[in-house]
This record gives C-alpha cells, structure tokens and sequence, in this order.
C-alpha cells in the first residue's frame, strides 16, 4: 500500500492553483500608495493608503448605521506618535489594513461586539456570497448545531456608495483557528469534526463551498477572549505581535464553534444537474485541471479539498496520525471513489466513539518539536489543558457517550 504521507504530499502539489486569484495580483496596485504624498503627510511613512481612505470616508455614515472603526479610521485622524516621542511602529493606530480592500474590522456601538464589515458587489465573483448567507443565516436555520456556516448580522446600503458597492455585510469577527494552536487531541478533532459537520451542513442543502482551505475555516473567540483582541490580528504580524498574553480561557473551559466563511464561490444546485465549469480555488482537485468547459461535480471536489486542507494540517502535527486512514478516501484522484460528506461525518463519529479518554488528552507537538525541551511554554499550556479536561472535561462532541452502571443492563422484572 502506498504512504499516505507521500500520497498527501503529491496531492497537495497537484492541487496548488498555477494562477494568482484575480483580487491578489502581484502587480502593485493604487492601494499600496500613501494618500496624499509622503512629504505632505505628518503621520509618513504610516500614512492612509487609497483603500484605507475610502473606510475612513464611511466613517460617519457608519456610526450613524451603529457601527464604529478604529481609530486609524477616523475623519480626521492623526497618529498618535506624531508630535511625540513615541515610535510609530509601538503604537496600535500605525497597523494598516489588510490585503484585501474590501473588509474591515469594527465595533458594533450597541453592545460592544467586534464586528467584521465587507463591502459586497453584485458581480460573478461575490454575488453567490449574500444568497447563501441570508439562506444559512434564516431563522428557521441558524439556531441548528450542525450548521457552521458564519452568520450575517447586518445588511445595509449606503446610496451615495452604489457605484463602489452594493451592500455593506456585517459578519462577527471571527479569529484565526491556528491561533493559540492545538496541544491536546480532543481540541484538534473538535475542530475537524466540526468542520466535517459544517460541509455536510451545506451539501445537505444542495450548496457547495467551491474555495475550501484552512483560511476559510475560523473561530468564534468572543468566549475565550471575552475582553475582545486586536481586530486586524487575522492579517497583520504586527497586531498579532502586540498580543502579549493568550487567551484568559481554554477550548476545553469554554466551548469554540468554528464556522465556514467567505462563500464567494458557492452555489445551490437542486435536482439532478449537478455539474459546473472550472473557477478559480485554493485547491483544485484533479477534475478541475484541463480545458475550463470541462465540467465536474463541485461537491466532490468539495470532498477532495476539505480532506486535503485536513489532511495537510494533520502532516504537520505529531501523535494525530490514527486520523489518516479515516480521511484518505476523500482525497481520491478519482472523483467516484470519494465518499460523500454524509459518509465521512459517519466514518469519523465512529473514529471519535473509539478512542479513550486517555486517547482524547493527548498531546499534540509539531513535526519538529518532539524534545522534551523545545517549547516549553507549550508544556505548560499543556499542563493546564489537562487539568481543565478533567475540571471542565473534554469537549462534549469528541467524547465517548458513558456506559451505562451495570446495574441498568438487567432488566427489572
């Protein structure tokens, strides 16, 4: 039999897209240049780029709608390093943006929430966004554990911003899921599970996702990190560096919802024509390459990308290899060989009602920190994971049901 690492390796080569996505051009773009020119501008060389004055001109229209930005952001903002003998680069207004133009973190005023705003346009690209937000998002919907699509909090129009976009999204700001990492097993198989159970979610829907990978996967972290945490950490090293301490509460105190995001690319297909031509994604399964009016199944190709964006992760992890064979079918190079989503949520429940809680607590390290003394101050997170999961216990969708006191298996006459 082939090695399942070498077959994960080969895929993942395979499926990397030869073509930048249309919004991240490597060309440099007006959104890279200061506005205005540096020398006229007391808070160079971290002054507002084009696409940071366009959010700070919403400024005002957007706290009348409830909703607050940063500071960076304010009509008339001034850096707070500037006149001063701070370092620009110490101070929290000097973090720009992210790469991406069209969202921008912020403050619902009412009560506080940290907010993410997107402006959405009607267009090939976003346009399938809204539907499958407002369908996911329905209140007959969004109350149902097993779905994990992120829910949309707000939908506005401002009508002297119709030519740049049509409608204003409001999502929870949600964290990156690699952040703090996975030390214990049942943290790591929570999330697989639930991002297993949140595919199926959408497929027994008749939606697809279409741009599967680990970035399109995150974290409500409203509970482990009640008092908020900077709201470009998503997309900036230096917001992330600012963060001295982790989070005041464990996945194993409180319980962590992952939810799928940015569904740019889905569709709900009904009936039997379930084919569509070739778009852009993350990981292109082996049905995807070729002329692009080749058609293929783009719920199988779903499969393919969700167990190869797992399966990848799972590489870079030590003592989660027993997961492997339960998720290898799915990257298949035959589309009719994968299971369907409804199959693997199965085969991996029954996977999680195997294990121990002895299992369950393990630690989890990287490929290259095997040593007792690399990390050490992973250990000592690990340590008080442990004492959490029997304080708190473990996570309840990864546990073993108990069996009943051998009492209860006689019936009573």
């Amino acid at each position: 039999m082939s090695d399942p690492r070498h077959l994960i390796e080969t895929a993942a080569s395979r499926a990397r897209p030869s073509r930048r996505r249309p919004e991240e051009s490597v060309e440099p773009t007006s959104t890279d240049a200061p506005m205005p020119a540096a020398e006229e501008d007391v808070n160079a060389p971290y002054g507002l780029r084009s696409a940071e004055r366009a959010w700070q001109l919403l400024d005002k229209p957007l706290q009348r709608t409830g909703y607050r930005l940063r500071p960076r952001y304010r009509t008339g903002w001034v850096g707070s390093w500037v006149g001063t003998k701070k370092k620009a680069e110490s101070c929290e207004d000097s973090i720009r943006m992210g790469h991406v133009p069209v969202i921008m973190d912020a403050v619902r005023i009412s009560d506080g929430a940290q907010v993410l705003l997107k402006m959405w346009n009607d267009n090939e690209r976003d346009g399938p966004e809204l539907h499958a937000l407002r369908y996911f998002s329905h209140s007959s919907r969004i109350n149902d554990p097993c779905n994990h699509c992120v829910p949309l909090l707000d939908c506005f129009t401002f009508p002297g911003a119709q030519r740049f976009f049509k409608a204003m999204l409001v999502e929870p700001l949600l964290r990156d899921w690699r952040y703090p990492p996975f030390l214990m097993v049942a943290e790591a198989l929570s999330f697989m599970l639930q991002a297993i159970e949140g595919l199926e979610y959408m497929h027994s829907h008749s939606f697809f996702h279409g741009d599967i990978h680990s970035g399109n996967i995150m974290m409500d972290p409203k509970d482990m990190f009640p008092k908020g945490f900077h709201g470009a950490f998503n997309w900036s090293f230096r917001a992330r560096a600012r963060e001295k301490r982790g989070p005041s509460r464990t996945r194993l105190q409180v319980p962590v919802k992952y939810y799928w995001i940015d569904f740019g690319s889905s569709r709900q297909l009904e009936g039997e024509n379930r084919l569509v031509a070739p778009g852009w994604a993350a990981w292109r399964a082996p049905e995807m390459d070729g002329e692009s009016e080749n058609l293929f199944d783009p719920f199988k190709a779903d499969v393919y990308a969700l167990g190869l964006t797992l399966l990848t992760e799972i590489q870079r992890r030590t003592r989660l290899d027993f997961v492997i064979p339960t998720l290898i079918g799915m990257i298949a190079e035959n589309p009719n060989d994968r299971p369907t989503m409804a199959e693997v949520k199965l085969a991996f429940k029954s996977l999680l009602a195997g294990l121990t809680p002895r299992q369950l607590r393990t630690r989890i390290g990287w490929s290259d920190d095997d040593s007792f003394y690399i990390r050490p101050m992973d250990r000592m997170v690990y340590i008080r994971l442990l004492w959490h999961s029997y304080r708190y216990g473990l996570p309840k969708d990864v546990r073993s049901k108990p069996k009943a006191p051998w009492w209860k298996l006689y019936p009573r006459h």
